[in-house]
């Protein structure tokens, strides 16, 4: 949640109006107009920090820190990494990564980017994040294990396909175990 939405939850809980907490920052030494509080609690603009610890004080808030940090996101990145390349097995274990509001929120899990396959888009030791799923729709890049191997690719017409026009399609046949990890989101 952004520093302007927490400023209009600590002034609502405080059951205080803009006009209201304009008066009481007045009466601490800031001349701060209404419309200037309606920019900082929608992102337009944001307060000094003296101001800020003001209306805190104000609003009676306990813990800044506590009321105004982001939450903690935890996510697994997997220790083997999934090739972009010629393939490697997906499997091992993974260790848990703190990811912020940057992650798309439908990530479940990341891994590493091993080869140079998926390249422009997708580099070498990249960490990529993934959504889990069964099926992706056709065009999709994901995280695929074919015959024991983990690749990076697009699904395109039956095939896994690089971006790297270097690197030839691999053709899905019907004697294939192909399995989709997932879909990848960021």
């Amino acid at each position: 949640m952004s520093l302007g939405n927490r400023l209009l939850e600590v002034r609502e809980a405080a059951d205080l109006s803009r006009a209201q907490l304009a008066d009481l920052l007045k009466q601490k030494g800031f001349d701060i107009k209404t419309y200037t509080l309606c920019k900082w609690e929608t992102g337009v603009s944001r307060p000094t920090v003296e101001a800020f610890l003001a209306i805190c004080e104000i609003c009676r808030v306990r813990d800044i820190q506590q009321t105004f940090s982001a939450p903690q996101r935890l996510i697994r990145l997997f220790d083997l990494p999934v090739s972009a390349g010629l393939g490697n097995y997906l499997a091992g274990g993974y260790e848990m990564i703190q990811v912020d509001s940057l992650v798309p929120a439908a990530a479940d899990y990341a891994v590493r980017v091993s080869g140079d396959s998926m390249m422009p888009r997708f580099v070498d030791r990249q960490i990529i994040f993934v959504h889990e799923q069964p099926v992706l729709d056709e065009g999709e890049i994901g995280i695929f294990c074919l015959n024991s191997q983990a690749f990076l690719k697009k699904l395109e017409s039956g095939r896994l396909v690089s971006l790297n026009p270097a690197y030839e399609p691999i053709l899905i046949r019907d004697t294939d175990d192909c399995k989709v990890y997932g879909k990848v989101v960021g």
